[in-house]
C-alpha cells in the first residue's frame, strides 16, 4: 500500500477537490476524492484543536452507549472542536471550517447534478439535496437547552480492517507528543489539544435512504497540549477589567500556632 503524504491543510486550495463518479460491477455507483490535476490522494493534517470525546486507544467505541456490541465493528473516533484553547478562540477554526465547507459544497454540486442517479429523485433544489447531506462541520448541541454551543468535525477508523486475503487485521493509531514522537502506551483524553493526520475513508450514498457524506477517517493522533497545562491558569481575563478602590495585592498570611 502507498504511503500517504500528508500535508498540512493549510497547503492545500480546497477548490482543486475532483470528486469522481463511477459504476462498479455490480451496477453501484461511487464516488472517489481527489486533489489537483495530477489527481493525487487527499491526505491532510489537521489543525491543533480541543478533542472532547476521543476512542483512540484499546478496543475504540466498543462498549460504550453509542458503540457496537461486537468487537470485531469497534472504531477508533476522534472529535475535532471550535472550543476555546484555554481562554483564547482557536484561531485556526475559521479556516479550517471554511476549507471542509468547500469540500462539502463542490460534493453537494456533484449530487445535485446528478440527483437522479444517486437519489433516485429529479426536480430537487440545492437546498433540498442540501437537507441530506451530512456535513463534514457539525453542530454541536446542548442537552439542556437544545441550542447549538460550537461546531466539531469528527472522524472515525475502524480497529479491524480487510487484510486483502478474506480475512481482517487489527490496526491502531499511534499517540505522538508535540515533537511527533510516538508515545508508548500514550492515550488521548477529554479536553486535550490535538492534531491529526487525516483523509476521506469513503464518499458514502443511501445512508438511511438518501444520506450522503464524507466519512473522514485518521492515522495518527498529536498530542498538542494536554488538558492538565491548559488548567494551570496564572491570569483570569473575566476579572482584568474590573476595578475596585479598595483592592490591594495579595499576600499569604503566616498564622501562628497557638
Amino acid at each position: 500500500m502507498m504511503q500517504k503524504e500528508f500535508q498540512s491543510f493549510r497547503n492545500y486550495d480546497p477548490n482543486s477537490i475532483n470528486f469522481h463518479m463511477r459504476v462498479d460491477g455490480k451496477g453501484r455507483n461511487n464516488i472517489s476524492m481527489t486533489i489537483g490535476p495530477n489527481f493525487k490522494e487527499v491526505a491532510i493534517v489537521s489543525p491543533a484543536c480541543v478533542t472532547q470525546w476521543p476512542r483512540c486507544t484499546g478496543d475504540g467505541n466498543f462498549g460504550t452507549m453509542w458503540g457496537p456490541t461486537e468487537v470485531n465493528k469497534a472504531k477508533f473516533t476522534l472529535d475535532l472542536t471550535d472550543s476555546t484553547i484555554g481562554d483564547t478562540a482557536n484561531g485556526d477554526w475559521e479556516g479550517f471550517s471554511k476549507f471542509m465547507t468547500t469540500i462539502d459544497d463542490k460534493l453537494l454540486d456533484l449530487i445535485f447534478d446528478n440527483q437522479l442517479k444517486i437519489l433516485k429523485k429529479t426536480g430537487l433544489s440545492r437546498e433540498q439535496v442540501k437537507m441530506v447531506q451530512i456535513r463534514s462541520v457539525r453542530e454541536k448541541t446542548d442537552k439542556l437547552t437544545g441550542g447549538v454551543n460550537g461546531y466539531a468535525v469528527q472522524l472515525s477508523k475502524a480497529k479491524f480492517a480487510w487484510d486483502g486475503l478474506g480475512g481482517s487485521r487489527e490496526q491502531s493509531a499511534s499517540i505522538v507528543d508535540m515533537n511527533g514522537v510516538v508515545v508508548n502506551e500514550g492515550t488521548v483524553a477529554p479536553g486535550d489539544v490535538v492534531a491529526t493526520t487525516m483523509y476521506p475513508g469513503t464518499v458514502y450514498t443511501g445512508v438511511g435512504g438518501d444520506k450522503f457524506g464524507i466519512q473522514w477517517t485518521f492515522d495518527d493522533v498529536q498530542i498538542v497540549c494536554p488538558r492538565s497545562r491548559l488548567e494551570k491558569k496564572e491570569t483570569v481575563s473575566a476579572f482584568s477589567t474590573q476595578s475596585y478602590s479598595f483592592a490591594a495585592p495579595y499576600e499569604a498570611e503566616m498564622i501562628a500556632v497557638q
